[in-house]
């Protein structure tokens, strides 16, 4: 082809045909940069295309992170959701020294917690794609890694403050010379009194409600709405991306 175009361009010149030869030479320079915007588009899509499979990818594996912590906070939910409804009966001077046995649970309320770890590999994987592509704005991305941000510390915030009250329920409850009967499942008068008219395990039981229904389950729940919002909106996306 190279060939071709250079015989012509020599005819022209032996033809002292300068006018034809430069529409000639700007012909096919235009030609020649065509070819180069045609291989530059080419090669731009496959760059999106494959950074488009990237995302994909790592999309799927946060909707396998997010469907794993929407239905481990749907659990936890509904745990402490019974707990809080046992923690009133203390609270709220419900609960006898006749009809103890009716709340085989109340003893251990503020010496339990359930902790809510969310998911983090796939966020890593996207954070990674996000600082490479910092020119492209996706909207979903944002949203992911801003829920991601947000929740994530909070959570583990009150993951520790409930750990560190169960904690110190334990060790003050171990001085107790019912303790370890409590521990093996055995009641006496003097630990059933406690657990039913102690004004000091009200008090425990009111603060652990405080921490573990009003604030981790509230933040639980908060994140859980959230995780599904953008559960579904990665949900449409690979339905379109595998179209």
């Amino acid at each position: 082809m190279l060939k071709i175009f250079r015989n012509i361009r020599q005819n022209m010149i032996k033809d002292n045909k300068v006018s034809r030869y430069i529409l000639y030479a700007l012909g096919e320079i235009f030609l020649v940069m065509i070819g180069i915007l045609l291989a530059l588009q080419v090669n731009n899509w496959n760059e999106t295309r494959k950074k488009n499979n990237e995302l994909a990818s790592v999309l799927r594996t946060i909707k396998y992170d997010l469907e794993t912590d929407t239905l481990v906070a749907g659990q936890i939910a509904r745990l402490y959701d019974t707990l809080k409804v046992k923690s009133n009966l203390i609270i709220n001077k419900k609960l006898k020294k006749e009809n103890y046995k009716d709340c085989p649970q109340c003893p251990s309320l503020t010496t339990f917690y359930a902790p809510f770890n969310i998911q983090n590999k796939g966020v890593e994987l996207l954070k990674n794609i996000s600082n490479q592509n910092t020119s492209q704005k996706d909207s979903l991305v944002t949203s992911i890694i801003q829920v991601h941000t947000l929740f994530k510390p909070l959570i583990e915030k009150n993951n520790q403050r409930l750990e560190n009250e169960v904690m110190k329920n334990l060790n003050e409850l171990k001085e107790y010379s019912w303790f370890v009967d409590l521990s093996l499942g055995k009641f006496n008068d003097d630990m059933v009194i406690y657990f039913t008219e102690s004004e000091d395990y009200r008090k425990r039981v009111a603060l652990h409600n405080m921490l573990a229904s009003d604030n981790h389950l509230a933040m639980i729940k908060r994140y859980k709405t959230q995780a599904t919002e953008i559960l579904r909106r990665i949900t449409l996306r690979l339905e379109k991306h595998d179209l």
